[in-house]
């Protein structure tokens, strides 16, 4: 059973709660927005933690994606 979990990843809210503050000061946004856009956007989230596993990377790359989305709209 242990295996089958193998490509889970457990975030702590921590770390969300520091992805969104770095996310509210790059957008100007409340960190209540700033959680919206993470849990919106949870899947790439989930994913680039995976890859990353810090917040810093994570809030970057993030952010790449986030302008890249909202400048193709």
């Amino acid at each position: 059973m242990k295996d089958s979990k193998k490509d889970e990843i457990y975030i702590s809210d921590k770390k969300i709660a520091k992805l969104a503050k770095r996310l509210s000061k790059t957008f100007s946004l409340s960190e209540e927005e700033a959680l919206e856009v993470i849990y919106e956007e949870w899947d790439l989230v989930e994913s680039l933690f995976h890859a990353h596993t810090k917040v810093k990377e994570v809030h970057a790359h993030l952010v790449d994606e986030i302008n890249y989305t909202y400048m193709i709209a």
